[in-house]
């Protein structure tokens, strides 16, 4: 099996596969990606009490907690960045092998539930590699998801049985979900909860017992995880309503996958932002053929999953993400629902397995069992096939930026920036991706929250290089500035150059290309105007 989704992963990822250390996914979150695990695995070893203080919006302080931190993967991953691998290499390598697992652990799984090796190999494919897995292709923490299946697995087990260790297993994997990503794992144990009552629903005294040890050790590290967020929401506040309300799912969402799908790409537009749930025709059609009658106990628990589930990706299009918005305080740091159909996916592979297992035994011979399975198990691989966008990426910037390694007092601001209105611009990723070379404090970033301060300060860059926004610079603490050429920005580079060259507190430290492109490395040195 793990041949098998290598090989899926391998025929749908082909471009980073090949070139690991010079290609990424095309959106600016991948580069966010690789910049947060390289910080970990510095700052793990540098002075791991202000992990959280990132580089970036400097001073602002917690800024690792302005988005999923990813803290788990940082820190099974770190020792490859300790060796020297290219970081594009971890994160490419990381990624690849993320869809693999998830794969293998929805696998074991729908195996164990069905007792079929087709059904887990077809669970393994919705859950692994459906649409949604590419709709956030380039979001590192929603592609860490083999925490639920396993947790899941340990959640049957625990129920079947009624061992403490798989209650606390559950708990476990649960919690590793929490650290690696917050969503998930912060839907898991709604769903985790929501299932235990729903098995025990006739004793309510062993509802509570096993609902305790599955989720307790899950809730305890979400509390001390949570920490540094709740510090930073001090400062930044909730999610608005406003904010939820268009990532909440609608109905045709789930009709609508990613363009970069190659067989149902033209249902883009059906769909809204994170939002492409289509989980493919075979998938949606064994899906009713598993959840028809007659009923199981499993079948009928995964039915009632799956709805609850539904309630999640929702969100305020529905009442029972409202309710938890308003009453549970980790859902108010969440913006998008609907990436809880990652559980949608869970409980739509159990059931699709075992409607692949009830279409097998409708067959006669064997033969024509096997032939038929492989048939559906084929076309959903072909459903799902993917063309990702991937870029290049440039090489040459490390032995420009190791230059600033030496500057020990160095605090960056990188020109040109966006202005306030067009953050989707994510101009300053790419600026965090060329600081794993030297972890000097940026004026700069790119999270999921924007502090107020550097609002302000694209507000005042927008006179950039005059007098006034000099100032301003060297009042926040910016002791190097480092100017970029853009191509359709020629002129304004060398207006820019030009007048800071002139001026007697900017001194030139280096200057450069990358990519043909001219960059120039200055001291601003302190004192006011």
């Amino acid at each position: 099996m793990t041949a098998c989704f290598i090989a899926v992963a391998l025929a749908n990822m082909w471009a980073i596969a090949t070139e690991p250390a010079t290609a990424i996914g095309g959106h600016g979150d991948s580069f966010f990606s690789v910049w947060r695990l390289a910080w970990i695995a510095h700052q793990i070893v540098i002075d791991p009490r202000h992990l959280f203080d990132a580089n970036i919006f400097y001073p602002e302080r917690a800024t690792l907690a302005y988005s999923d931190a990813i803290l788990l993967p940082g820190l099974l991953l770190a020792p490859l960045h300790w060796l020297g691998v290219h970081p594009l290499t971890i994160y490419n390598g990381a990624l690849i092998a993320c869809f693999v697992l998830n794969a293998l652990a929805a696998y074991a799984l729908v195996r164990h539930l069905t007792g079929s090796t087709a059904a887990g190999l077809l669970g393994g494919l919705i859950y692994g590699f459906s649409p949604h897995r590419f709709d956030h292709f380039d979001h590192f923490e929603m592609q860490v998801a083999f925490w639920i299946p396993l947790a899941v697995l340990a959640w049957h087990r625990a129920m079947t049985g009624g061992r403490t260790r798989d209650h606390l297993l559950t708990g476990f994997f649960a919690a590793c979900q929490v650290l690696s990503s917050i969503y998930y794992g912060i839907f898991l144990m709604a769903w985790l909860g929501f299932i235990t009552l729903c098995w025990h629903w006739r004793r309510p005294r062993a509802a509570l017992r096993s609902a305790a040890l599955v989720l307790v050790p899950a809730v305890a590290t979400l509390g001390i995880y949570s920490l540094p967020y709740l510090e930073a929401r001090k400062r930044l506040g909730d999610r608005s309503p406003g904010d939820i309300v268009g990532y909440s799912a609608t109905a045709l969402d789930f009709f609508s996958s990613p363009a970069n799908n190659v067989l149902y790409g033209w249902t883009e537009p059906l769909g809204g932002p994170e939002r492409h749930l289509f989980f493919g025709a075979i998938a949606m059609g064994l899906l009713v053929v598993g959840a028809w009658r007659p009923f199981s106990r499993v079948r009928l628990l995964h039915l009632a999953a799956l709805a609850f589930a539904l309630q999640l990706a929702i969100g305020f299009n529905g009442p029972i993400y409202r309710l938890l918005y308003d009453w549970v305080l980790p859902f108010r740091g969440l913006r998008v629902p609907a990436r809880a159909d990652v559980l949608v996916l869970v409980s739509v592979a159990v059931l699709a397995g075992f409607g692949l297992v009830r279409v097998m035994e409708g067959m006669g011979r064997r033969r024509t069992r096997v032939l038929v399975a492989a048939a559906l198990i084929g076309i959903t691989a072909s459903e799902y096939f993917s063309r990702p966008h991937v870029r290049p990426v440039d090489g040459q910037i490390s032995s420009l930026y190791r230059l600033l390694g030496d500057e020990r007092d160095a605090v960056v601001f990188e020109w040109p920036v966006t202005v306030p209105w067009r953050l989707y611009d994510m101009v300053d990723v790419e600026y965090m991706y060329r600081s794993t070379m030297h972890w000097r404090p940026l004026l700069n970033g790119y999270s999921g929250y924007y502090p107020p301060g550097y609002i302000d300060l694209l507000y005042r860059m927008r006179s950039f290089p005059d007098s006034r926004s000099l100032k301003y610079l060297q009042e926040v603490g910016a002791t190097v500035l480092v100017i970029h050429e853009r191509r359709e920005r020629t002129a304004g580079f060398n207006a820019a150059a030009m007048r800071l060259l002139r001026d007697p507190k900017i001194r030139m430290i280096a200057e450069g290309r990358e990519d043909g492109r001219r960059v120039l490395f200055l001291k601003l040195l302190p004192g006011g105007r």
